[in-house]
């Protein structure tokens, strides 16, 4: 801005000064009142071009520092004077860019409509904005966001155009990105069996992919959670809009099951569950969940539920028959094992061998019907057991067991070979059952023996441990090996 010299002393002083001297002596001092005029006005107009040359070179080196590139156009919308910025970015020379010759910068594709709308704009006089590509002076395209204003002149009419490129390149490969993420997710969404959907933060819903609209029926555009309540089972639904509620509050992971109605009218059993998206302050951004139908979870529980149950009944039956047949076979029994062994002792004289070897069996053979009931009594309190699951020693279980047989009949000479480290996993109480079954079996059926050898160990059988007994003769085949539990089906399937 330029400062007119204003006097140091006031017009009236400096005409009553002149007025008291000679004409000749006013006209001197005239003059040189006009010379340091002059002075004045020539120092005041090289501190304004000063001045305008250092807002000129700081807007330069502003221009210069930013990304942006800044240009200007005169009020017919060609570009004139020198454009620093616009040359250095796209490698045009003054020849090539002034007037409309800055067109060629821009792609083929985008350089009529971008024309059109600049024209547009100029022969409104109204702003203009509007994303192109832009070539760089080594021939890559570059896409910018364009922005020019007109400036007006006092009279209200455009003086000129000044306008700004801003590369958005990398924001529109960002954009690309996520349209391309959110596609592939809509694509994946659309190929799984099962249904998914997505939230916002607040639990809005916004998102089905095709399999909720091809099961409920629902046309699609509904969000919220009008577009879900109504087509679950109307016991769940208070249920099921509490607890996701509750998780979007909390930002806690989702999980229930409820029933969904199918477009048919019938509802389905679904587990549903959502997980919650968070931005690195740990805010939730948004909520993505999926339906799975479990009718046949469902249903197998419940057959699970009935077979449970029939076998409790089962298991009842067959204690309520055991302890029954126990009662009318023992009276029996020990009636007929009673008076053979009268007969043998009072009438033995009278007997001959053969006879005495008949009353013998008959005695063995009750004795055998009172074990089998025992055996049968036995069988139903272990089917009636709680089963614990806990570490087992087996090699301890089995030289006990050994021990009492030896005490049992300490005439026998059995040699009891158990392996060592011998463990399992299971009931202590049924395991016993079972170990004690199968040595006391061997052990019977090697009674005949003067000299036997039962052996307690475990081998490998497609991969896992089975555990057998081996003994000399018949009952269990002498080299025989096979599952412990394979001996006691009733344990195998309580297991």
């Amino acid at each position: 801005m330029v400062t007119l010299f204003q006097p140091e002393q006031s017009d009236s002083r400096t005409m009553n000064t002149l007025e008291g001297n000679s004409d000749a002596e006013a006209l001197a001092r005239s003059r040189l009142l006009v010379a340091e005029l002059e002075r004045v006005a020539v120092e005041r107009e090289r501190e304004a071009e000063e001045d305008i040359r250092l807002h000129l070179d700081r807007y330069k080196s502003l221009v210069a520092a930013i990304a942006q590139v800044i240009w200007t156009c005169d009020a017919e919308g060609e570009m004139a004077g020198d454009q620093p910025s616009w040359a250095a970015f796209t490698g045009q020379t003054f020849a090539q860019y002034v007037g409309r010759g800055w067109l060629d910068a821009l792609h083929h594709d985008d350089r009529a409509s971008h024309a059109e709308a600049w024209a547009r704009a100029v022969s409104g006089g109204i702003p203009y904005a509007l994303e192109h590509r832009l070539r760089r002076r080594d021939g890559q395209y570059r896409y910018f966001s364009v922005r020019a204003v007109p400036v007006f002149a006092e009279d209200g009419s455009v003086r000129e155009w000044a306008g700004i490129h801003t590369d958005i390149t990398e924001r529109r490969r960002t954009e690309q990105t996520l349209r391309d993420g959110e596609r592939q997710f809509r694509e994946l969404a659309d190929s799984m069996p099962q249904i998914v959907w997505a939230a916002g933060p607040d639990g809005h819903f916004d998102y089905y992919n095709r399999r909720w609209y091809q099961f409920t029926g629902r046309p699609e555009g509904i969000a919220g959670d009008e577009s879900w309540t109504d087509v679950v089972h109307p016991n769940d639904q208070e249920r099921c809009l509490e607890r996701w509620h509750s998780a979007t509050r909390s930002g806690d992971p989702y999980e229930i099951e409820y029933r969904l109605r199918e477009r048919t009218g019938s509802y389905h059993w679904f587990l549903r569950r959502a997980l919650p998206v968070r931005d690195p302050e740990g805010r939730v951004t948004r909520w993505y969940g999926t339906c799975t139908n479990i009718d046949t979870v469902k249903e197998t529980e419940e057959g699970l539920r009935r077979a449970n149950v029939e076998a409790d009944a089962a298991n009842r039956e067959l204690e309520a028959f055991s302890y029954s047949v126990a009662h009318d076979l023992r009276t029996p029994l020990r009636s007929i094992e009673g008076l053979s062994q009268a007969i043998l002792e009072d009438n033995g004289d009278q007997l001959d061998a053969q006879g005495k070897s008949h009353l013998a069996r008959v005695c063995a053979a009750a004795q055998r019907m009172a074990h089998l009931i025992d055996d049968l009594l036995s069988l139903s309190r272990v089917t009636r057991a709680e089963l614990r699951r806990e570490g087992v020693d087996l090699t301890s279980m089995a030289h006990g067991i050994g021990q009492r047989l030896h005490e049992s009949d300490s005439a026998r000479n059995v040699e009891f070979v158990v392996q060592e480290g011998l463990t399992a996993e299971g009931d202590a109480n049924l395991l016993a059952v079972v170990v004690e079954n199968l040595l006391g079996n061997a052990w019977k059926f090697t009674s005949k023996r003067p000299n036997a050898r039962i052996e307690f160990g475990v081998a490998s059988k497609d991969g896992r441990p089975a555990y057998f007994v081996r003994d000399r003769r018949g009952g269990v085949r002498d080299g025989a090996r096979g599952p412990a539990l394979r001996s006691v089906p009733a344990f195998a399937r309580r297991q």
